[in-house]
């Protein structure tokens, strides 16, 4: 009798203590399955975090090991380098980034940055150019204006970037405001492209052989600007009133012995 009071004392002890188990689940065949453990929510995303996520398509190095080679060797592109740097382009890029709306839109990025307790900072990159060719066959590899931007599609994939944006806009986070904030500066860009120094610096690149209809029309479609302007405005302004179509060539590269990274194309036909 003692022993019989014992076991139903354990087994009365044993349901008790199986009740206070919310996790456990006890099936028709009396066999105790656990749960699987729930994966913790993703973290909220941030603007460092979506910043990064877009500038992690680009790829730095051969792009630099591009601009050095064109540096070098192209006459037009050097000639492209030295407008921009020269008295009246430095001038024109202070004016820009003196317009007040765009010092206002870099101090939110930085206040939404430092908020979210992330930070975005793109590597700093060296640009290593000598007086001579690395490789022999470097001067044979530079194709102009339109060689260069041709080969820069394979390191700064424009497409690739908007795709992602595109993607990012669709997902609740602070990136779209980021980005209405970024849509507003159009005007700001507008107004700088009509300023007389800048109009100067436009006519000089011009004249050079830099197609600036299609550099303009690139910055307006990587910015989501590409909308129908005056067409009285300056040649540089005077963007593609329709998206452009992806490219369909890829130039093919040319690998120096010993590294892996594409540094020279062939022109697209």
């Amino acid at each position: 009798m003692a022993i019989t009071l014992g076991l139903l004392f354990f087994l009365a002890l044993g349901t008790g203590s199986l009740a206070q188990w919310p996790l456990a689940q006890q099936p028709a065949g009396g066999e105790f399955l656990q749960p699987y453990p729930v994966a913790p929510p993703p973290p909220p995303p941030t603007l460092a975090r979506d910043l990064d996520e877009i500038t992690r398509l680009i790829q730095f190095k051969p792009l630099n090991q591009l601009l050095a080679r064109y540096l070098i060797n192209d006459a037009q592109f050097q000639a492209f380098v030295r407008i921009i740097n020269s008295n009246a382009g430095f001038t024109a890029r202070w004016r820009l980034l003196s317009q007040p709306e765009l010092i206002l839109f870099l101090q939110w990025v930085d206040q939404q940055l430092v908020a979210s307790g992330g930070a975005f900072e793109i590597e700093e990159q060296e640009l290593a150019v000598t007086l001579f060719n690395r490789f022999p066959y470097w001067s044979g590899t530079v194709f102009g204006w339109q060689g260069f931007l041709n080969e820069a599609q394979l390191y700064f994939p424009q497409y690739a970037i908007r795709a992602h944006i595109d993607a990012k806009l669709l997902q609740p986070g602070i990136f779209s405001q980021f980005w209405s904030r970024l849509q507003a500066l159009r005007v700001v860009y507008e107004r700088w492209l009509a300023l007389p120094g800048t109009v100067q610096v436009v006519a000089d690149l011009t004249q050079a052989g830099i197609d600036t209809a299609q550099l303009d029309g690139i910055i307006r479609e990587l910015f989501g600007w590409n909308v129908a302007v005056n067409p009285t405005t300056t040649a540089a302004t005077a963007a593609p009133t329709s998206t452009p179509a992806p490219p369909t060539t890829i130039p093919s590269a040319v690998i120096p012995p010993g590294n892996g990274a594409p540094v020279g194309a062939l022109p697209v036909v």
